[in-house]
């Protein structure tokens, strides 16, 4: 038999959500994988002599936000939350699954 949850189980779930993890472990593993897409595909890059899109400032100018804005959001800065829709346009742009970024 399946275990349903009571709405106390549910309400005590809800009590301990901490939106800072989640946005850290969102933050940090946007920099994991943008430096993984950076470093696969740097050789590619350097030998048709182009810039590669991977690199941080890069980054930044296709999402259309500063290169500041988008390093602090690299190491998580608790005054600038990521928003939904830039964590959206992020996994398009890095053509990856949600769940890559909670792991």
């Amino acid at each position: 038999m399946i275990a349903v949850p009571t709405y106390k189980d549910l309400e005590s779930r809800v009590s301990k959500f901490n939106l800072a993890n989640y946005q850290a472990t969102i933050c940090k593993n946007i920099k994991r994988i943008r430096r993984e897409l950076y470093l696969e595909n740097k050789i590619y890059y350097k030998s048709k002599n182009l810039e590669n899109p991977y690199a941080a400032h890069k980054v930044a100018e296709l999402l259309n936000i500063s290169y500041e804005y988008y390093k602090r959001l690299e190491s998580y800065d608790k005054t600038k939350p990521i928003s939904l829709k830039l964590f959206l346009k992020i996994m398009v742009l890095f053509d990856k699954d949600i769940t890559e970024f909670f792991k």
